[in-house]
């Protein structure tokens, strides 16, 4: 019995999104070796690499976001798959990458870890503050997880903005990410809340799992969207 065609989308998608990430995480891991060992400027201590990966891993989500329309969906629907299939199986393969760049840096951190209770670095790794502030390392992950995921959800929107409604166009859809930027920042920093005294709910005096409930919503809400702009998209040969 042949699996459902998204699914096979969802693996061929994610297969190349994977290829991608391993090149990423690979250089980031050297960046990150090399400013513990040599480049630590004589600092006492350094963060691990599971808050330093953070931004990056952020970014690199975005712009295989806005990567998406142009390399996925037209050679899906050039191949055949319905908008439909391939529109489910980009949205499966985001979800499985942002699973995986949320794993990779806590396992790496873990790693750091055993290494700075069994060795002697020429600084200390700060592998555990992150997870404090959020309340252990699972609420870390999960918060990980959401904002990669709406950073790619994000680029995707950038993407079929610009591939649907042409370069003019695509500059409004560019605003509309950094709406959802901000929101995304309202939600998970304090510096941000503060400044967005105007909205009525303040992320701040709220349970980590009442933020992480809102971020939820967000991502749906954007799942949503992409799905009403690939319904008719399109296709340029």
């Amino acid at each position: 019995m042949t699996s459902p065609r998204y699914r096979r989308v969802a693996a061929a998608v994610f297969s190349d999104m994977f290829k991608w990430s391993l090149w990423f995480f690979s250089i980031l891991l050297t960046i990150h070796v090399i400013r513990v060992f040599w480049l630590n400027g004589d600092t006492n201590q350094i963060e691990g690499f599971f808050v330093f990966s953070q931004y990056s891993v952020n970014i690199f989500m975005l712009v295989v976001g806005i990567m998406s329309a142009y390399v996925f969906m037209s050679r899906h629907i050039q191949q055949g798959v319905s908008r439909k299939d391939s529109y489910l199986g980009t949205a499966l393969a985001a979800l499985a990458l942002s699973a995986f760049a949320t794993l990779v840096p806590l396992v790496i951190n873990g790693l750091q870890h055993l290494l700075a209770e069994s060795i002697s670095l020429p600084v200390e790794l700060d592998t555990a503050s992150a997870f404090e502030t959020t309340g252990g390392w699972f609420a870390a992950a999960i918060a990980l997880f959401l904002n990669t995921l709406t950073f790619y959800l994000a680029g995707w929107i950038i993407s079929i903005g610009y591939y649907r409604f042409g370069w003019i166009a695509g500059f409004g859809f560019i605003a509309l990410s950094f709406i959802i930027f901000g929101l995304n920042d309202y939600l998970w920093k304090p510096n941000t809340a503060d400044a967005m005294e105007w909205l009525p709910y303040d992320p701040l005096e709220a349970n980590f799992w009442l933020t992480a409930l809102g971020s939820s919503i967000l991502v749906l809400l954007l799942f949503s969207l992409m799905r009403l702009l690939t319904k008719r998209v399109t296709i340029k040969m």
